[in-house]
């Protein structure tokens, strides 16, 4: 009879293991308490031993399988198994073999019908039938915008790609162009109306409809429809998906396949090239819910990866669950408020809308395990070296400040240091590294915190950074700011040295998983070991806020040290 040997438990908390090594094969005989594997788990590599005695009939593992606990290693001919060991192997592994062949099934259907269906629908305009222009999205959690200038009316010709007006968002004042050309009929908005992504701005006659061609690969939805098995119409499969519905995973290709830069519920269909969207679907991203960030909204593989996103839904009942943690964050933040007015006379003002962006965004963070690192830098011989060579900056048209040098300094520990750049996949448990230093630093303006990004600082000159960050901060103090130069950033810095203190806790700005804040410096009296005496040296406070699920402690010493000793010493930046 043979005896299945099995996973046991190997610790708290530990439901799976890596297998690093295999120690026997088929043929081997081999005794109760003989290590046959070894596994890797979250904290160790473990040695795990056999629980009968007997000869390996068949090895049921390599090098590289996840095990988890309970799972079949191998089976035995001779021996004798727990009495348990019987009933729950089989029932194991017609469950493992099942959902591989769920999962196999869903995942053909889904790139068969992504392949016809995904190439139409992310090459069309994202203009709707009737030659409709509709306001397509923005930037990342933005909704809607206010109107604050239309600059055509009616009868005008325009061409695709001109401006039609100009909306404010939570952060920037954005023109928005039209998605295709023509004579204009109707102008749908006014200044002062608030506009959502989707909403029609204006119409369009005499000029090209991409509706019609939209809507060649119409037959794929019948197709479609079967291998998701629902006969809904295109429109409600567009509405289930928006909702977090209550269809499987599979209902994802299907609705892809009914898209067409038609607008549905004042949403408008994603643009996004079939390998993206075979990638959101690895991920168990919804990509209804990615905000791309390319050419009238287009979704990159970036946009994916950073949404990071719902998993994969294998049953009806999992959707709802899926959505309701995003759902209910506000909901649990919002706490009932007294009656202040037992007190005496208050005033209500709304919340502008960088202060919204600013909750959304912080009330996130919550989520973040984050410390705080502090230290302070030597910055004697720097000052002297920014002050020799500020004037070569002001002759290129900029002022060099230490923030510049901060920014050239922390690009280099970037990429020594590359998992201060990460981000987090919770969903699929991975680390994301990025081969990019994009730096946002925050700017104070008169409506609130701003944070434009610099690309590819690590790349640049401090002179090139100087006059870069220069014109961002003007275009954040005008609200100018388009949706791209606020987003992309792999580390923040946040300089408060300017206004004052000695030091603070900056917020980790989620997926970044760290962030420097930089503290008004000033002269200080530091023992020299070698003079025996106090000397003047001119300190900078600096505090690094990280997310400790990913950085330890002693990596953010070493990374602030880095920083610090670049500082003190110039020379070290050219290094």
């Amino acid at each position: 009879m043979a005896t299945e040997l099995k996973l046991p438990d190997v610790g708290d908390n530990i439901e799976q293991g890596t297998v690093v090594t295999v120690l026997v094969k088929a043929g081997d005989s081999v005794t109760e308490g003989q290590p046959i594997i070894e596994i890797e788990t979250d904290k160790a590599v473990i040695e795990v031993p056999a629980e009968a005695t007997g000869t390996v009939e068949a090895v049921n593992v390599t090098v590289g399988d996840t095990v988890k606990v309970g799972g079949v290693i191998a089976t035995l001919s001779g021996g004798t198994s727990t009495p348990a060991a019987p009933a729950s192997g089989p029932v194991d592994e017609a469950e493992v073999g099942s959902s591989k062949a769920v999962a196999q099934a869903q995942q053909d259907a889904q790139k068969e019908q992504a392949g016809e269906a995904a190439a139409p629908a992310a090459s069309a305009p994202v203009a709707s039938a009737g030659g409709q222009i509709t306001l397509p999205d923005v930037g990342d959690n933005i909704e809607q915008g206010t109107v604050v200038s239309v600059l055509v009316k009616e009868g005008d010709t325009v061409s695709e790609g001109q401006p039609v007006i100009e909306i404010e968002t939570d952060k920037a004042v954005v023109e928005v162009p039209a998605n295709a050309g023509g004579t204009v009929t109707g102008v749908n908005v006014k200044v002062g109306d608030t506009v959502k992504v989707g909403g029609v701005i204006a119409t369009l006659g005499g000029g090209s409809a991409p509706a019609a061609p939209a809507s060649a690969p119409a037959p794929a939805a019948p197709a479609a429809a079967p291998a998701a098995s629902t006969p809904a119409s295109a429109p409600s499969v567009v509405k289930v998906n928006i909702s977090g519905g209550e269809q499987p995973a599979a209902q994802f290709p299907k609705s892809q396949g009914t898209q067409n830069p038609q607008t549905f519920d004042g949403r408008t269909v994603v643009a996004a090239a079939p390998s993206v969207r075979r990638l959101a679907r690895e991920l168990g991203v919804d990509i209804h819910a990615v905000h791309g960030t390319g050419i009238a909204g287009r979704i990159s593989e970036e946009d994916v990866r950073r949404t990071g996103g719902t998993p994969t839904v294998t049953t009806p009942a999992a959707a709802p669950a899926t959505s309701t943690p995003a759902a209910a964050a506000p909901a649990v933040a919002a706490a009932p408020l007294p009656d202040f007015t037992k007190w005496g006379t208050v005033t209500r003002e709304d919340m502008s809308g960088i202060r919204k962006a600013t909750v959304r965004s912080m009330t996130a963070s919550t989520a973040i395990p984050m410390v705080t690192h502090f230290d302070k830098a030597d910055v004697t011989v720097m000052e002297e070296v920014r002050k020799r060579f500020g004037a070569r900056v002001e002759k290129a048209g900029g002022k060099l400040t230490m923030t510049h040098i901060l920014m050239k300094v922390v690009a280099n520990a970037l990429r020594k240091f590359p998992k201060f750049g990460a981000s987090l996949d919770l969903d699929a448990q991975q680390v994301i590294y990025k081969d990019f230093v994009n730096i946002g630093v925050a700017v104070d303006t008169p409506v609130g915190l701003l944070v434009p990004v610099v690309k590819d600082a690590d790349r640049k000159s401090i002179t090139d950074l100087v006059l870069e960050l220069s014109e961002l901060a003007a275009k954040a103090r005008d609200r100018k700011l388009k949706p791209d130069e606020m987003q992309g950033a792999t580390f923040t810095i946040s300089n408060l040295g300017g206004i004052g203190g000695h030091a603070f806790t900056p917020i980790v700005n989620s997926p970044e998983v760290a962030i420097l804040g930089v503290s008004r410096g000033g002269m200080e009296p530091v023992w020299n070991r070698e003079k025996g005496e106090f000397e003047p040296r001119n300190m900078l406070p600096i505090s690094l806020t990280y997310d400790h699920r990913l950085i330890d402690g002693a990596d953010a010493a070493r990374f602030v040290r880095f920083i610090c000793e670049s500082l003190e010493d110039p020379f070290l930046i050219s290094l």
